[in-house]
């Protein structure tokens, strides 16, 4: 691992830019790192490895998102997922503050409704098992539903959520959502989330605004943060706090495409950034683990991403 950089960098977790227990730092640095693949050789959900972290996303973000569960697999956890939030503090690993939390779904596993959506009783149980069976080093989860998954869940997500709450009241839950607000689930549970006026309910956290091209996720902040005063029938119905939303960007994003969203976050005061996507170092085999091409920001490692983080704190 040596020859790879990875060092201490604990000096790093004591800027305000990092979270305390149960919250999301002020302002958002996240990289979705890619741990679980079932359609991955030696990397599906199964599979049990120990995923280390460059120095570059070490030092550059102050969330990990892990990528990503299986919904039908749950509430087990893929174990490379339980070892990376399980080393904090640790050469390679996540700063003792930064929260990692647990992507379900995704694209891939949204091509059918997730089974224990189907009632409120099974998402009730779900949420129980959840709640009893992860480790504490896991800070929260990430409901990523889209597609088929996405537009056949809507109250029985809400009840999930809300039960989960109820059972762990500090954990971190986001709901990555589409830039024009498109799928059923995701907007039910925006509009669920907020008052008209933008109070919380105490339901999801955040919401991450899943467009990753330089800066291209901005034009879609209307659409939350302004959503009453779009069009009638707009599907969006509260107004999302700027603060409560985190625009995504892609990992091979220029450092210039980089600091100028950083910019634009913090003069708009939004909640932060997202990563798509960023591959992590496998220490079990010794070698780059996989990734998915050329979005990765593992190939340029770039030091932008830490000077983002500094620059809109």
């Amino acid at each position: 691992m040596s020859r790879f950089g990875f060092l201490s960098i604990a000096a790093v977790f004591m800027c305000s830019g990092f979270a305390s227990a149960g919250r999301l730092p002020t302002k958002t640095v996240g990289m979705y790192c890619l741990l679980a693949d079932d359609t991955v050789a030696n990397y599906t959900g199964d599979a049990d490895w120990q995923p280390n972290l460059y120095p570059y996303q070490q030092k550059g973000s102050n969330v990990i998102w892990m990528t990503f569960v299986n919904p039908e697999k749950l509430p087990a956890l893929p174990p490379a997922m339980v070892n990376l939030a399980g080393c904090k503090g640790k050469d390679g690993c996540p700063g003792k503050d930064v929260p990692t939390i647990v992507s379900v779904g995704g694209e891939a596993y949204s091509t059918k409704p997730w089974s224990w959506l189907a009632s409120n009783k099974s998402a009730e149980d779900m949420a129980e098992q959840i709640a009893a069976k992860w480790p504490s080093s896991i800070d929260g989860i990430d409901l990523d539903i889209e597609g088929v998954a996405g537009n056949d869940a809507t109250s029985t997500l809400l009840t999930f959520v809300q039960k989960l709450r109820q059972l762990k009241p500090s954990f971190i839950i986001t709901q990555p959502v589409y830039g024009y607000p498109q799928i059923n689930g995701e907007n039910y549970m925006v509009n669920t989330a907020w008052t008209v006026d933008g109070k919380s309910h105490n339901t999801i956290d955040s919401i991450g605004i899943m467009v990753y091209s330089d800066s291209e996720s901005l034009q879609y902040v209307k659409d939350y943060a302004n959503a009453t005063h779009q069009w009638q029938g707009f599907p969006i119905k509260v107004d999302v706090p700027t603060e409560a939303i985190v625009v995504g960007v892609q990992g091979s994003a220029s450092d210039s495409a980089i600091t100028s969203l950083a910019a634009s976050v913090k003069k708009q005061n939004l909640g932060g950034m997202m990563v798509w996507y960023s591959a992590v170092f496998d220490a079990t085999r010794n070698k780059a683990a996989f990734s998915y091409g050329s979005d990765d920001a593992s190939v340029a490692k770039s030091t932008a991403w830490e000077k983002a983080l500094q620059n809109m704190s």
